[in-house]
């Protein structure tokens, strides 16, 4: 049996930064939906691009948050389909030391506390007063097992999703048949 480390967050995970030229000609950016519910992209045309000189490049793998909205628990683990999208300073991206495996993390950052955390570590007002203050976030204590035991957890939920999406779809189908059945039941 492995037993399970806790370590404070800042211990786990590094700042990652890939700083770019604010493009001109639009680009894909990158926002982080409330409530730990992924990443989401959206297209920044030209002529309405931030008014910054850097911008910083999403890579795979990494811990990325929102400041202005981390009491709302604006946080995500970037995938493949994250990576080459760009970013404003407040979205700051950490990379997982070795022995971290970020698809693991990605469940474990659903935690009630690590959000209760966020919450905590955003003093201020309503909204937008309430900026994340990473020094404090990176104090969070997380409780983890070894390397091989966070891949095994990570696969049997990545599994489970897989299974629940499949059985969504069998299950819309249902819905569709049955509402096409009744549609033309007394025609």
């Amino acid at each position: 049996m492995h037993s399970w480390e806790q370590r404070k967050f800042g211990e786990i995970v590094e700042k990652y930064e890939d700083p770019v030229e604010t493009p001109t000609e639009g680009y894909t950016r990158l926002g982080i939906r409330s409530h730990a519910k992924g990443t989401f992209h959206s297209y920044v045309e030209k002529g309405k691009e931030l008014e910054t000189a850097k911008m910083f490049r999403v890579a795979a793998d990494k811990f990325i948050v929102n400041i202005t909205f981390g009491w709302e628990h604006a946080v995500a683990i970037t995938d493949e389909n994250d990576a080459g999208k760009l970013v404003s300073h407040r979205f700051p991206q950490y990379s997982f030391n070795a022995g971290m495996d970020p698809k693991f993390f990605r469940y474990l950052i659903l935690d009630e506390n690590f959000k209760h955390h966020l919450e905590l570590s955003s003093p201020g007002g309503a909204g937008r007063n309430r900026v994340l203050k990473l020094s404090d976030m990176l104090e969070y204590k997380m409780i983890f097992p070894s390397e091989a035991e966070q891949r095994k957890i990570a696969t049997y939920f990545d599994d489970l999703d897989h299974l629940i999406t499949l059985h969504q779809r069998k299950c819309d189908e249902l819905r569709s048949v049955k509402k096409f059945m009744l549609q033309n039941m007394f025609i």
